[in-house]
């Protein structure tokens, strides 16, 4: 069987990477798969450098040859910006539709410039991050799933219909389909740091290997990471075992991430909020989480599960906060809506967990109770996030788990504090205000949300959208796939600062509601009828 192993550092202008690289044929009669470099001078330094992994599609004709197409006329395009990259990709693609090939290839690639490192995708070969211990998936799968799952978040099929759908697993997207492509990419650079790594890999690695495994191997150098991962696959000795390609890229102490973002605009600019929210039930009987969206206020709350009333009571804290937020939003007057939010809870006798952004005049102030959570982002990395009042944040803030124990720990739904729970609350923390910039963003969440969608991956998904709809429909994939729409309540809304206004933000949603038209106009009707009726006998 064909098998191949290469590890090399590439020298660039930001610092240097380590390349791990491996392939092997598996238990396929022929390779499939091709992976390419750039060349690199032989001194100096590189100011670009691509690595790009294809994968032949094992049942059409010529998967071998388009691969290898794919791979050579990607790295022999002259790409310096995101846009290049895609239209190379797409290009290539109608050439392979055009020579009558009838053959089609998945593209992973990964492309270091100096204003920053781009990822790119076609059909189901992925890139990964491993940082700090945690692995997330950079890109998504564009396979009919991903079409099935817009299908549930509208509420148009069930989770169950989309699972057992026979053709769940068919590419929706792939090199040498045409021109028309869309790949998933970032339009704003992925700030790498000195330490991570990036998994670029073909279908037969993640088919092979759990992202548990991955991660270990992931915790090696380049050269040991491809090669660890080698290993395990072949160590599973899997008799229908698939071509299989990996590429990993450790960025070396010293990398600069080359952020040249400001912290001030450039000339005084009136700031506009593109949003979007969901809520959904999970595996739950009833919805206990409430919303409300617009006019600068984003809130949401969560029921407590277990306590009579939760729905009213999240419905209490979200119009309290709604109703009350045009006057003093300064740290002072936000903890004053909360405290307000609390007695308006405490008169349902249930209790409920909240958090509320707002956005005015510029600038962004921020209240929680309980573990609802408001995050902030700039240049597509959270800089804010809120702390829980639960026992777990108590056991981070001793250093008896870590912040990424809590979503697995047994205590997680343990709440030091609640609205409801006392006559008065006791609110110590000020929210710190913000300086709205373009290009920021927040979300805010129940923990039903960010239970299954990790920091990494909202930051991934954000930094692959243009707008807030886009970047809220990738998160609830993701937790879709996590949670495959069980466990608890789960609502989200969601925001990014931009120059220009957006229509929905002057029409406030306080819940997403089925029909909204209907109601009206079957009372219009109705009235018509009435009139006919009276005329008739008169």
């Amino acid at each position: 069987m064909a098998m191949m192993t290469d590890k090399f550092t590439a020298r660039l202008r930001q610092g240097s990477i380590d390349i791990g690289c491996i392939q092997d044929q598996g238990a396929r009669e022929y390779q499939e798969d091709s992976v390419g470099f750039s060349t690199l001078p032989g001194e100096g330094t590189a100011e670009r450098f691509l690595a790009v992994v294809a994968d032949g599609m094992g049942g059409m004709a010529s998967g071998a040859f388009v691969s290898g197409y794919t791979v050579k006329n990607l790295l022999a395009a002259d790409i310096g910006s995101p846009e290049e990259l895609k239209a190379a990709a797409c290009r290539i693609s109608g050439e392979i539709a055009a020579g009558g090939s009838r053959g089609g290839t998945t593209l992973a690639a990964v492309c270091v410039l100096p204003g920053g490192v781009y990822f790119c995708s076609v059909g189901d070969s992925r890139i990964y991050l491993f940082r700090d211990g945690v692995l997330a998936r950079l890109t998504a799968d564009q396979d009919y799933m991903s079409v099935l799952l817009d299908r549930v978040i509208d509420g148009k099929i069930s989770w169950l219909q989309a699972q057992e759908d026979p053709e769940r697993n068919a590419l929706a997207q792939f090199v040498g389909s045409g021109m028309l492509l869309s790949p998933d990419m970032n339009c704003v650079p992925l700030a790498v740091q000195p330490g991570d790594r990036l998994l670029i890999c073909s279908d037969g690695v993640y088919n092979a290997l759990s992202e548990a495994e991955l991660s270990q191997s992931l915790t090696l150098t380049a050269g040991g990471a491809s090669e660890d991962i080698l290993g395990r696959i072949l160590a599973h000795g899997y008799t229908n075992q698939d071509n299989f390609t990996a590429v990993v890229m450790h960025f070396l102490p010293g990398w600069n991430s080359d952020d040249r973002s400001d912290d001030v605009p450039a000339e005084k600019t009136t700031l506009h909020i593109d949003s979007a929210f969901h809520t959904g039930a999970g595996g739950r009987d009833e919805n206990q989480d409430a919303l409300f969206c617009g006019g600068g206020v984003y809130a949401v709350a969560d029921g407590l599960g277990g306590h009579k009333n939760g729905g009213k009571a999240a419905r209490a804290a979200v119009d309290h906060i709604s109703a009350r937020s045009s006057g003093d939003l300064s740290p002072e007057g936000v903890n004053a809506l909360f405290e307000g939010a609390n007695t308006a809870v405490g008169r349902t006798g249930g209790k409920a967990a909240a958090a509320a952004a707002f956005a005015r005049d510029g600038v962004f102030t921020w209240g929680h109770v309980g573990d609802c959570r408001v995050y902030y982002f700039r240049g597509g990395r959270i800089t804010f996030q809120t702390r829980d009042h639960s026992v777990c944040q108590a056991a981070v803030e001793l250093g008896q788990i870590t912040p990424e124990d809590i979503r697995g720990n047994e205590d997680r739904s343990g709440l030091m504090k609640a609205l409801g729970s006392e006559p008065e609350l006791d609110i110590r923390e000020h929210c710190e205000p913000l300086g709205m910039l373009p290009g920021d963003a927040f979300l805010v969440c129940t923990d039903g949300f960010w239970e299954h969608v990790h920091e990494r991956e909202m930051e991934t998904d954000l930094i692959k959208s243009r707008s807030a709809a886009e970047w809220l429909n990738s998160m609830l994939k993701r937790h879709m796939l996590s949670a495959h729409d069980s466990g608890d309540n789960y609502t989200a809304v969601c925001g990014i600062v931009t120059n220009t206004p957006e229509p929905q933000e002057t029409s406030p949603v306080r819940q997403k509601r089925r029909f909204p038209v209907l109601i009206p106009l079957g009372i219009a009707a109705l009235a018509a009828v009435v009139i006919v009726i009276l005329l008739f006998f008169r």
